[in-house]
């Protein structure tokens, strides 16, 4: 039995060997916090009645962080495995499953789709016998996110937004909320008025398109794009089929915000980063504005960024996956930023395969397999 609690949490999440758990909770909440118990800095794990942290043995517990980048031993998954495989019994078969023909391929050159498989193959072939994942699912592409979910073991604990998932894999659900982690109900997760309160995904946008104005871009990046005033164009595509390529060939021409957050601040507040107070508050980020952009959450660096490029005042946005990780509260802040940038007559191209945003776009424009 697997028992985590942490100092700024009031209650404990518990993992039985034969469980796969799930842990929700909007941005900011405290998941991460908790996952990162395994540093052994702040927060407590009892494994089999005993402190994890007085021997930290991580061949028996495991992590997958949020960032890929952090975890990597290797330049190739292949490399990865047979480095690991020096020192203890490594399954194969399961970077094979999960990265295909990218097994062989530079962790640097993937996709950020293939850069998070590169990582959860690296950690669950290792089989640990209880792993913990925060976003494992985010950047993955509907393939992607099925082989996942299939090869996530028993003894997981799994920090998602994406409750749609979660309710076919877990055993038992945990939520926290307002510095408090309790167990609920599994049909609180079909209930769309408990998933808002809470900050999760699981509702349904509503369509907010209709009367394009004129043409403010046209432009051919490998495939030819045209954007016009109050639409949006979504570029969709598995992982590693160019998107993210297509948006940095339109650089310069467009406002574009790419994946990685931290290589996009520059200030040292919020406040500072975004420049405008109602971007500020159309986005939620009122309580968090004095904080430096690099302590945020995931979601929370990603929703100040889209907050920044609303008030640049470019007419053409690009946004590469800009809902990553983001939870239910700030995807009902990104539709309503699409909203006010079609009232002001700007178009938007978004690259994502997140498919809760698609009742956002006007126009889609799908990409095959690089």
């Amino acid at each position: 039995m697997l028992v985590i609690t942490h100092p700024n949490l009031s209650g404990k999440v518990e993992l039985a060997e034969d469980e796969i758990v799930a842990l929700l909770g909007k941005n900011g909440s405290g998941k991460t916090t908790l996952i990162n118990s395994i540093m052994c800095d702040q927060g407590k794990i009892i494994l089999d009645q005993r402190d994890f942290c007085s021997n930290r043995d991580y061949s028996v517990l495991s992590a997958v962080f949020q960032e890929p980048r952090s975890q990597i031993l290797a330049n190739t998954l292949e490399d990865e495995l047979r480095i690991m495989s020096l020192y203890h019994q490594v399954n194969f078969e399961i970077g094979r499953k999960l990265m295909g023909k990218y097994f062989t391929h530079n962790f640097f050159k993937l996709s950020d789709g293939f850069k998070k498989r590169f990582v959860i193959s690296s950690i669950l072939s290792n089989s640990p016998r209880y792993v913990l994942l925060d976003e494992p699912l985010s950047n993955l592409d509907e393939a992607g996110i099925k082989l996942v979910t299939e090869i996530i073991p028993q003894g997981s604990l799994v920090a998602e937004h994406r409750t749609g998932h979660i309710m076919n894999l877990a055993n038992k659900i945990y939520l926290i909320s307002e510095g408090v982690v309790r167990e609920i109900d599994r049909d609180k997760l079909s209930d769309p008025d408990f998933l808002r309160k809470n900050g999760l995904r699981g509702f349904k946008l509503e369509s907010s398109g209709g009367n394009p104005g004129e043409e403010i871009l046209d432009v051919n990046a490998g495939i030819r794009i045209k954007v016009r005033e109050r639409e949006v164009v979504c570029l969709v595509g598995p992982n590693g089929s160019g998107k993210t390529t297509t948006l940095k060939k339109l650089s310069g021409k467009i406002y574009a915000i790419f994946q990685n957050p931290d290589l996009q601040f520059f200030q040292e507040t919020v406040e500072k980063e975004v420049k405008s107070p109602e971007a500020i508050t159309t986005f939620g980020l009122d309580r968090i504005k004095d904080r430096n952009p690099f302590t945020l959450s995931t979601g929370e660096k990603m929703r100040t960024l889209i907050a920044s490029a609303y008030a640049s005042g470019h007419r053409v946005i690009g946004l590469d996956e800009p809902t990553t990780a983001m939870d239910g509260e700030g995807l009902l802040a990104f539709a309503k930023m699409v909203d006010m940038l079609r009232e002001e007559r700007r178009g938007l191209i978004l690259a994502t395969h997140d498919k809760d945003i698609l009742p956002l776009c006007d126009k889609v424009i799908s990409l095959g397999q690089t």
